[in-house]
C-alpha cells in the first residue's frame, strides 16, 4: 500500500466500522468477528478508488466493504435468508418474548396461529452457525 492509499484508507475508516456495526446487528455475529473483514473491504478500496473517474469516495468504499463483510459471512458463518414477514413478525413479538410469555401467547398478541410463530422463532431465534463445524 502506498502511503496515499494508506491516508485514503484511515480516512475512510468510520465507514468500514459503521457497516460491521450495521452487519452486526443485521446478523447477531459479534462486531468484533466483522472489523477484521470491513478493514480488508477498506484496503482493498484504497488500493482500487481511482479520483479521476469521479467516484464520491463513500459511494465506492462502502460497497467495497459490503461485499467483503457478504463474502466473510458466506464463507464463515450459516447466513439464512428470511422473508421479510417473518423478520417484521420476530420483531413484534420481541417485546412478548422479553416478558417471558409462553408461545401461545406471543402467537395470539401477534395476532398469528402458533404454527407460524414457531417458524418464526426457529428461523430468526437462532444466530449464525458456523459452517465450519459441519464440514469436517
Amino acid at each position: 500500500m502506498t502511503n496515499a492509499e494508506r491516508k485514503f484508507a484511515v480516512t475512510h475508516l468510520n465507514l468500514a466500522r459503521h457497516q460491521a456495526h450495521v452487519f452486526a446487528r443485521r446478523t447477531a455475529v459479534p462486531f468484533d468477528d466483522l472489523i477484521g473483514p470491513a478493514y480488508e473491504g477498506l484496503c482493498k478500496a484504497a488500493m482500487g478508488f481511482d479520483p479521476k473517474r469521479g467516484w464520491k469516495a463513500s459511494s465506492y468504499v462502502v460497497p467495497k466493504v459490503k461485499g467483503e463483510l457478504l463474502h466473510y459471512l458466506r464463507d464463515s458463518r450459516y447466513l439464512p435468508r428470511i422473508s421479510h414477514r417473518l423478520r417484521e413478525l420476530w420483531q413484534r413479538a420481541q417485546r412478548y418474548d422479553q416478558l417471558g410469555l409462553l408461545d401461545q401467547e406471543i402467537a395470539d398478541r401477534c395476532g398469528v396461529g402458533l404454527a407460524e410463530w414457531l417458524e418464526c422463532r426457529r428461523a430468526c431465534g437462532q444466530p449464525p452457525l458456523p459452517l465450519v463445524d459441519y464440514l469436517v
